[in-house]
């Protein structure tokens, strides 16, 4: 824990950095959420035990399409990139644009990946060359990715549209009793959000919920037929006008005949935080957890975190998990007042596993 500890204190020198740098600006100069459009950086240095030693950015552009149109929230554009030391790649870059007074939403991201990592498999004892009963499993993966999707107003503040992606992935296993996997995926779906955010980039009032589906058909191109669901809702509290509490609802389930082993879904990734070695795998992955978030100093904040998550590949519980808690926290700093804009850093703990986690604007916001 002591470890963490340090890593974490290290880790937080870019943010104090950042904080300096735009204090001096306040004496004297214009700040840069003045300029029609502004920027958020965070360099990334930091130890992951599955992947090594990590090297990084992350950059934010925030702009408004239409100057004149004062309704619609700011767009942005995003980059993260990462290298690690044992040879992972991943570059990626997304959109997310608003515009006719927020009658439409659109987002875009491509990106590539190849990608050293490690999934857990139970094992019949005795078995050479695997671990007796289950354990980690090396592999590869390959990818490129291209993902779209469009909503409009409806009604009130209900959004409906439609979304796709198009992937290819290679995946190979450091194991020759698992068959490697390579797939090429065409998803189609609908997109729907009912958002009465007081704020998109900065909630503290109001609730929003998103329902969204991807279908992949081999007659339209897809190495295998399966369908995905994903439901989130979050509700925001506000306890003064420093203290937000945040109670969320996640649910992504993956349904099929055969659902590949790059179409399952990973206790972890970019929601509930604490999870970053992979062993939690399954069809269904459903989780519940709370973010308290208090601006305690001018432009300094702090969140604190907590939830619990089960995996299991079916309704009836099979291959399941159990209750997978998590625990954490972590620093902001408003790197643009006038958008309500922070930058940060986050260390969760969860079962057997830790993360830290680097970011440009609130969690969640995706």
């Amino acid at each position: 824990m002591i470890r963490k500890f340090l890593f974490f204190l290290i880790l937080i020198l870019p943010l104090f950095c950042q904080a300096q740098n735009s204090e001096k600006q306040d004496k004297g100069k214009k700040e840069k959420e003045d300029k029609k459009v502004n920027y958020a950086f965070i360099p990334i240095v930091m130890y992951n035990s599955s992947f090594g030693m990590q090297f990084g950015a992350m950059a934010n552009a925030y702009f408004n399409l239409n100057n004149k149109d004062t309704i619609s929230p700011a767009s942005s554009v995003s980059f993260f990139g990462n290298v690690f030391t044992n040879k992972t790649i991943f570059i990626g870059l997304f959109n997310k644009f608003y515009f006719n007074e927020d009658h439409w939403r659109t987002k875009l991201g491509i990106g590539y990946g190849d990608i050293k990592f490690q999934t857990y498999f139970e094992f019949p004892v005795g078995i050479p060359g695997l671990p007796d009963g289950g354990g980690f499993v090396d592999y590869r993966t390959q990818m490129t990715f291209l993902y779209g999707e469009g909503t409009r107003l409806i009604v009130d503040r209900l959004y409906l549209g439609m979304r796709l992606v198009f992937s290819s992935v290679n995946t190979m296993f450091d194991a020759e009793m698992i068959p490697d996997e390579k797939l090429n995926l065409f998803g189609l779906g609908l997109a729907s959000e009912y958002d009465k955010r007081d704020n998109v980039l900065y909630p503290h009032t109001g609730f929003n919920t998103t329902l969204s589906t991807f279908s992949f058909f081999e007659n339209l191109g897809s190495t295998e037929t399966y369908h995905k669901v994903n439901l989130v809702f979050n509700k925001y509290f506000p306890l003064n006008d420093k203290i937000t509490l945040l109670a969320r609802f996640f649910a992504d389930v993956a349904m099929g005949e055969t659902v590949p082993f790059n179409g399952k879904n990973v206790v972890g990734r970019d929601d509930l935080r604490g999870y970053t070695n992979g062993k939690y795998r399954a069809n269904q992955v459903y989780n519940i957890q709370s973010e308290y978030r208090w601006n305690f100093y001018k432009k300094w904040g702090m969140v604190a975190f907590g939830g619990v998550a089960i995996a299991t590949d079916d309704f009836q519980g099979t291959n399941s998990s159990g209750l997978l808690p998590a625990i954490g926290a972590g620093l902001r700093f408003k790197a643009i007042p006038s958008r309500n804009i922070n930058i940060g850093i986050d260390l969760a703990v969860g079962k057997g596993d830790w993360g830290i986690y680097f970011r440009i604007g609130e969690a969640f916001l995706r």
